[in-house]
C-alpha cells in the first residue's frame, strides 16, 4: 500500500472535520426541552414545580404579522415547555387586558396552533382559542383531551382591567412517534385580538395581530423550528 502524502492527509482530515461540523450544526435544535418527571395538574394555574424549570420562549422571540393597526394593547406572553418521557407539556401565559373572541372563531385570542411534524411525516395541529368562555379546543387537542385553562381578567369587557389568560396542555409523545433525545419539528402561532369582542380581524375598530415562532404557514414544514427533547 502506498503511503498517503502528508499534504493529502491534512486535506482529508480537514474535509472530515468540516463535514462533521456541518452535520452537528444541522442537528442543532432551536430550543432544548428539559426532562422533568412528576405529576402535573392541567388547570391553567401552572402551580406544578416543573413549570418553573421549563424552557421558555417569550413574545419578543416571535415574528409579528398585523393587517392594520396594532397599538391598543399589544399582548405579552411566555410559552413554556418540558417533557416527562411520555408527554410534551406546553403552557401559554398571556398578559392581555382585552381577552376577546372573534368571528370566525379562528381569529380569536389564544393559541391558533401548536403544530408538530410526526416521525412519520404527518402534521398535527393542537389549538386552544378564546372563541368562548371557557376556551374551545380544536384539531388534535380534542383527541388527547388533556388541557386546562384559566382567565386572569374579565371576559368580553374591554372597559375593565384584566390580566390575560393561561392555557396548558399535554401532547402524548407516542402519538407523534418521538422520544427523549429526538429533534422535534414544531411551529407555533399565537393571536391577539383587541378592541371589538366578536368582531372580525379586519373590521374597523379591531386591532389584530398574529405572532409566530417558525412561520405564518403552519402547513409548510420548511419554516418549522426544532425542539430537542432532553434525554431521561
Amino acid at each position: 500500500m502506498r503511503p498517503i502524502a502528508p499534504g493529502r492527509l491534512v486535506c482529508a482530515l480537514l474535509l472530515l472535520f468540516l463535514a462533521n461540523r456541518g452535520a452537528a450544526q444541522s442537528a442543532r435544535a432551536d430550543l432544548e426541552v428539559p426532562y422533568l418527571p412528576g405529576p402535573v395538574k392541567l388547570d391553567g394555574r401552572l402551580a406544578d414545580p416543573q413549570w418553573r424549570r421549563a424552557a421558555r420562549i417569550t413574545h419578543a422571540q416571535f415574528g409579528l404579522w398585523k393587517p392594520g393597526r396594532y397599538e391598543k394593547d399589544s399582548s405579552e406572553f411566555v410559552l413554556r415547555l418540558f417533557h416527562d418521557g411520555s408527554h410534551l407539556y406546553v403552557a401559554l401565559s398571556s398578559y392581555d387586558r382585552f381577552v376577546e373572541p372573534a368571528t370566525p372563531p379562528e381569529n380569536s385570542d389564544g393559541l391558533y396552533s401548536f403544530s408538530v411534524a410526526t416521525r412519520a411525516g404527518a402534521l398535527q395541529h393542537y389549538r386552544l382559542r378564546w372563541s368562548a368562555n371557557p376556551p374551545v379546543a380544536a384539531g388534535e387537542m380534542i383527541s388527547p383531551g388533556r388541557w386546562g385553562a384559566r382567565l386572569r381578567g374579565p371576559f368580553g369587557d374591554p372597559g375593565r382591567e384584566g390580566g390575560g389568560y393561561v392555557l396548558e396542555f399535554a401532547v402524548p409523545l407516542d402519538t407523534l412517534g418521538w422520544k427523549p433525545g429526538d429533534l422535534v419539528p414544531v411551529n407555533v402561532i399565537v393571536q391577539d385580538h383587541d378592541g371589538k369582542p366578536g368582531g372580525r380581524y379586519d373590521e374597523p375598530g379591531v386591532e389584530f395581530a398574529r405572532l409566530y415562532w417558525g412561520s405564518l404557514d403552519n402547513e409548510a414544514r420548511a419554516g418549522y423550528r426544532t425542539l430537542k427533547l432532553a434525554p431521561r
